[in-house]
C-alpha cells in the first residue's frame, strides 16, 4: 500500500490570459481541497483577459513564477531579442493597456523559482529550465529541437544554468550590451533557483513549450508540463490541464489532469475582443 502524506501540490502553467480554462482549473483544485498551488508563468501575453485571469490568480492566493511574458511588463521588451515582429510588439502593447498599476506591482512579487521538498525529493519549479531573461530564444528552440530530433541535447542545455560559463558571460554583457541590461541586472540580483545549479535537484518542473514532455539521466529528471488551454499533441480541445503532486513519506506520485471548460466561450471571447494578432492565439487554441 502507498504511504501517501496528504499533502498534495496542485501546478500549472502558461495559462496566457485564457481565462476560461484557468477558471475551470482553479474550481477542480478547490473541489479537491487542495490549498498549495502554483504557477509557472505566462499567466498574461497573446490571450484576451491578462486582467481578469491575474485576479483570479491573486484570489486564490497562487503562488506565482514570472514568465517571459510577465517580464516584457516588469523589464520591457528591449532585452528579448525576439521582438522584432511588429505585431508581437502590438500585442504586448495591448497586454500592458490592460492591466492596473495595482497588479503591475503585485506582478513585482512573483518569483524566477521555487525549491518544494517532497517525500525528501528536491523539487525545483520554474517557466524555463534556462533563464528566459537572458536566453530566452536560444534556450526555447534548443529544447523544441532537441525534443523533436535529439534528446540527448534536452538535458545537457539545462547544465549549462547557472553554470560558471553562463556566469561570465552575464558579468560581460551587463557591462558591453546596455540594451540587455535589465534581464543581466535582474538575473544577477535574483538568479534562477538562487544561483543553484539545475543538478542540485531531483526533478525540475517547467513549462513555456505548452506540451508535455519527460526527459532524464542519471542526475535529473525534467518534467515539461502542458500549458493550461493550448490544443496539443493528444489532449482535447476541450479540456483543460495541469497536474498534482501527491507526497509519499518517500518520493511522490505526479498525476495530470484534464479538466473539461467552456471552450465555446473562449473562442467567443477572442474573437470579440480588440486584441491584435488574433491569429497567434488561434494557433494554440485551434488544431
Amino acid at each position: 500500500m502507498e504511504n501517501y502524506t496528504g499533502r498534495e501540490i496542485a501546478i500549472f502553467t502558461d495559462v496566457h490570459g485564457l481565462y476560461e480554462p484557468l477558471l475551470s482549473i482553479l474550481d477542480d483544485i478547490k473541489s479537491r481541497g487542495i490549498n498549495e498551488i502554483y504557477s509557472l508563468g505566462d499567466n498574461i501575453g497573446v490571450g484576451p483577459n491578462p486582467s481578469e485571469v491575474l485576479e483570479l490568480l491573486f484570489a486564490n492566493n497562487v503562488k506565482l513564477i514570472n514568465g517571459n511574458n510577465e517580464e516584457y511588463v516588469l523589464l520591457g521588451i528591449d532585452p528579448f531579442s525576439h521582438f522584432f515582429c511588429n505585431n508581437r510588439i502590438k500585442s504586448h502593447e495591448w497586454t500592458l493597456k490592460q492591466l492596473s498599476q495595482e497588479q503591475i506591482e503585485k506582478l513585482k512579487n512573483g518569483k524566477h523559482s521555487y525549491d518544494l521538498l517532497v517525500g525528501g525529493k528536491k523539487i525545483g519549479l520554474c517557466h524555463f529550465g534556462n533563464d528566459v531573461r537572458i536566453d530566452f530564444e536560444n534556450s526555447t528552440w534548443s529544447y523544441q529541437t532537441s525534443i523533436n530530433y535529439d534528446l540527448s541535447n534536452a538535458q545537457k542545455q539545462f547544465y549549462y544554468t547557472n553554470s560558471d560559463v553562463q556566469k561570465e558571460i552575464i558579468d560581460r554583457y551587463s557591462v558591453y550590451d546596455k540594451s540587455l541590461y535589465a534581464g543581466f541586472a535582474s538575473a544577477k540580483r535574483d538568479p534562477l533557483f538562487g544561483s543553484k545549479t539545475i543538478d542540485n535537484y531531483d526533478e525540475v518542473i517547467q513549462g513555456h513549450v505548452h506540451y508535455k514532455f519527460l526527459t532524464e539521466d542519471d542526475k535529473l529528471k525534467i518534467r515539461t508540463i502542458r500549458a493550461v488551454g493550448m490544443a496539443y499533441g493528444d489532449q482535447p480541445l476541450d479540456f483543460a490541464s495541469y497536474i498534482i503532486i501527491k507526497e509519499k513519506n518517500i518520493g511522490y506520485d505526479v498525476e495530470e489532469i484534464l479538466v473539461p471548460f467552456d471552450r465555446e466561450a473562449m473562442l467567443n471571447t477572442i474573437n470579440n475582443s480588440t486584441m491584435p494578432y488574433k491569429e497567434k492565439i488561434n494557433k494554440y487554441v485551434c488544431k
